[in-house]
Parts: C-alpha cells; sequence; structure tokens
C-alpha cells in the first residue's frame, strides 16, 4: 500500500512540467507548415502556439499513456516556459552525452518497434536530435528542482508518526507500531510531498511575476 502512494504521491503538474519542455524545440521544427498558427497564449513578449500543444499531447500520452486535456496541456507549456528561464539564469551544470542517449534509450524502449518511434518522430516534425535536445533540457530542469527544493524536505519522526497513525494503522486489523521498513516508506511519501509542494508554490510565484494571457477554448 505504501508503495503504491510513494509512487502516486507526486502531483500530475511536475510531471507534466518536465513532460511539455519538447515544445518549442526549435523554431524551425514548424518552418514547413502552411497554415498560420494558432496562438493560445502569451507569457510577456513569449508566444505559445497550438502546434506546441499538440506536439506536447502526443509526448504526454507517451510518457503517461494516457491523454491530457488540451487547457491542462497549455498551463503546464506556460509553467515550462517560467522554469526555463529560470533553470537557463541560475543553471550551468553540463549534462553528459551519456546520460543523454540513456534517456534515448528509455524514451524508445516505450514503442512498441523501432518503426513506431520512428513514425512518432515524423508524424510530430523533430528528429532524433530534437529529442536528445529536449531529453537534455528535461535532465537540466529535473537537476536544478532536486538541487533548489530537495534539501528543505526535512521530514521529523513525529510527522512520520503522525501519517502512520492517521493512514495505516485504520487500515490495519489491530494497532501497531510502524516498521523499519514502513518508516523508511512513510519518510520518503512526506519527502515528496513537501518536493511538490515547494514547487508548486514556486511555480505560482513565477506565474505572479510574468505577464500571461490565455487564448484557450
Amino acid at each position: 500500500m505504501l508503495s503504491s502512494r510513494l509512487a502516486l504521491c507526486r502531483r500530475v503538474r511536475v510531471v507534466l512540467v518536465l513532460c511539455v519542455l519538447w515544445a518549442p524545440l526549435t523554431p524551425m521544427a514548424f518552418a514547413e507548415q502552411e497554415l498560420v498558427d494558432r496562438i493560445v497564449a502569451i507569457i510577456d513578449r513569449e508566444v505559445v502556439t497550438l502546434s506546441e500543444v499538440e506536439l506536447a499531447e502526443a509526448v504526454v500520452v507517451v510518457r503517461r499513456e494516457r491523454e491530457g486535456e488540451q487547457a491542462a496541456i497549455v498551463e503546464r507549456l506556460i509553467e515550462a516556459r517560467l522554469v526555463e528561464r529560470e533553470v537557463a539564469r541560475f543553471n550551468d551544470e553540463p549534462i553528459e552525452r551519456e546520460e543523454i542517449e540513456a534517456q534515448v534509450e528509455q524514451f524508445r524502449a516505450r514503442f512498441e518497434s523501432p518503426e513506431a518511434f520512428e513514425t512518432m518522430l515524423s508524424s510530430n516534425g523533430i528528429t532524433s536530435d530534437d529529442l536528445a535536445a529536449v531529453l537534455a533540457r528535461q535532465l537540466s530542469v529535473s537537476r536544478y528542482l532536486e538541487r533548489r527544493f530537495r534539501a528543505l524536505t526535512h521530514v521529523t519522526e513525529d510527522e512520520i508518526d503522525a501519517y502512520f497513525d492517521e493512514e495505516v494503522v485504520p487500515t490495519l486489523s489491530s494497532s501497531r507500531e510502524a516498521s523499519g521498513l514502513e518508516r523508511a516508506q512513510i519518510r520518503r511519501i512526506l519527502e515528496e510531498q513537501k518536493f511538490t509542494e515547494r514547487v508548486d508554490n514556486w511555480i505560482e510565484t513565477l506565474k505572479s511575476r510574468a505577464s500571461i494571457r490565455r487564448y484557450v477554448w
């Protein structure tokens, strides 16, 4: 039970912000489109287009094996842009090629066949180099968030006791103390909850400081 809660304890926002870092890949990613792209949001002077939303949707489906609502994807794209601004300002840690290649292989493994993977790339107008660049960006953002917020997620023994008494004991046939393994799992759950809460609050602060206009259907 605790292990399943640990897998779910990060809220959707953090996961989606990392997913939608795909867009925009480069200004040339959609250069061959003949139709004028629809603007769905403007962040200060930066434009978010419908093509970016559609590409991000495709990635969310691959990463999470489910579709995301377009309005939510637009909001996550806005947040991803703001997060990347901060990372660009304060993070200069390089990503090793081996790490990027490992991420590419993990992503490729989600497809049924090499042909299905290539079809995804071509249908979204991106190359394998584009993919590698995006995964490098995701790694950079993820590391920045970990470095900035992870140290602030200290969990006390009293918090572990309270969680066990309130969330676990009611599911047991009789009351008992938490085992060492259970305490470790609860600590991790609470750390992830605190981490996500701090990231959420930080993102809301970034949004409050920006001029954002949304043109969401």
